[in-house]
């Protein structure tokens, strides 16, 4: 499984731990900064979905990619002229 992306989207946002944690609390879901940053780190995941979800809205990223298992946008198809 490759690592999630919260702490890169958390930082090209500018958003601190704390932020993010106050975001989350707005949507209802409560954690502390350390706890994120044992998401952040790899030392723990979210087991429930419910935090994914509200993760891949704060950051307006598709739930795979902060999960880490989609690698980004790509075009398939070559412009056409």
């Amino acid at each position: 499984m490759r690592k999630n992306r919260i702490k890169e989207l958390r930082k090209a946002q500018k958003i601190t731990l704390k932020g993010l944690s106050e975001k989350l609390k707005e949507k209802g879901l409560s954690f502390s900064d350390s706890q994120l940053s044992y998401y952040e780190q790899g030392k723990r995941s979210p087991r429930n979905e419910d935090i994914w979800e509200a993760l891949a809205e704060i950051f307006d990223v598709s739930l795979a990619y902060v999960m880490g298992m989609e690698m980004g946008l790509v075009n398939i198809y070559p412009p056409t002229l």
